[in-house]
């Protein structure tokens, strides 16, 4: 056995114990990825002007500012109106779902509708009884998971640390790390990287174009809530940051409803200008910031991008976000080196 052949095999085994580590904890290590190589610029940055250990005290320190504070404010905030909420949808469960008598003169409409059509039978009481129920079960899993989100805030509070934390690991190990990949995959320095770089630009396009392009979703939501006179108008905008990354519906989920809402309950202008916003300036964002975002640092169509968030998000979770657009962007550099590494051996065999 040559030494190259055994120095492979001890780089096998150090992913390997890394990974029988971490192996439960493998969302934590995706986001904690992502993040490493989008700031290590910024490290390498401070590294070159500090040593080792003040390097590493500056970047965490600035990790913290950027993650911690803002979704400290963000809690601040939205909490009381989170609050109301949740006590607003207890006492309508007491009440037995009761519906005010403006929805009852919409729904009396909308069935009168419904009997001109010819086969449908059902009654009034039917139907009622039907969509009591399935908004029932809707609030009780709202509830159900609200609680659930309260009562693990410190098993959350301590997967944020985690991922601070390993982020930073990342960027101190990341030559490290470098070195394993050339010698497991025997690539040359210059593909893995060129593999970097591409990693690097997709992980930023996916922060950019998924989650920054949904909190200005967010604020805009609640910007105009707040204009046309929406209730807990920033509770419900936090709800619509949420919402935005799902692919199709995004934030129409939160301002459609709150829409026919404001209009059932007499406020017909309010409500056009809530469809009105959310049409032209929420979705105007996601239409021209998205795809924008997206194309500057994958080298692929926005459809392409757009099949593989919702392919990988059926396959792998809410973390499918993160996953589709990186293992698309890798393909692609993939196809490239392998292009190019034929090139050289066509050229070396003349």
């Amino acid at each position: 056995m040559t030494n190259l052949t055994k120095s492979r095999i001890l780089a096998f085994l150090a992913i390997f114990c890394w990974f029988l580590l971490f192996y439960t904890q493998t969302n934590i290590i995706i986001v904690a990825s992502c993040i490493a190589f989008l700031t290590y610029p910024l490290f390498k940055f401070i590294h070159s002007k500090y040593n080792m250990w003040v390097s590493v005290g500056i970047y965490y320190f600035i990790l913290f500012l950027i993650i911690v504070i803002p979704l400290t404010l963000i809690a601040l905030l939205v909490t009381p109106q989170a609050i109301n909420g949740y006590n607003t949808l207890l006492l309508w469960i007491d009440n037995g779902l009761q519906v005010p008598k403006a929805y009852e003169e919409v729904f009396e409409n909308v069935y009168n509708w419904l009997i001109t059509i010819p086969g449908f039978q059902s009654s009034t009481a039917e139907i009622t009884a039907l969509i009591k129920k399935t908004i029932g079960q809707f609030i009780q899993i709202l509830l159900t998971g609200s609680l659930s989100f309260a009562g693990n805030t410190i098993n959350i509070a301590f997967q944020i640390f985690l991922i601070i934390f390993l982020s930073g690991l990342a960027v101190v190990y990341a030559p490290t790390c470098k070195k394993i990949a050339i010698r497991v995959s025997t690539l040359p320095e210059e593909c893995i990287n060129r593999f970097i770089n591409t990693l690097q630009r997709a992980v930023r396009s996916i922060f950019l174009g998924i989650f920054f392009v949904a909190f200005i979703q967010g604020i805009l939501t609640g910007i105009g809530f707040f204009i046309f006179g929406v209730k807990d108008a920033a509770f419900w905008g936090l709800i619509a940051i949420i919402c935005a990354v799902i692919p199709i519906l995004g934030t129409a989920l939160i301002w459609v409803p709150v829409a026919i809402t404001t209009w059932v309950n007499g406020s017909f202008y309010s409500a056009l200008g809530i469809v009105i916003w959310g049409m032209i300036v929420v979705a105007g964002a996601d239409n021209f910031l998205r795809p924008y975002c997206l194309k500057t640092g994958i080298k692929t169509s926005i459809i392409v991008l757009f099949f593989s968030i919702i392919c990988s998000i059926i396959t792998f979770g809410p973390i499918g976000l993160l996953i589709g657009p990186i293992l698309v962007a890798f393909g692609v550099q993939a196809v490239e080196e392998s292009d190019y590494l034929l090139t050289l051996h066509n050229n070396a065999k003349k």
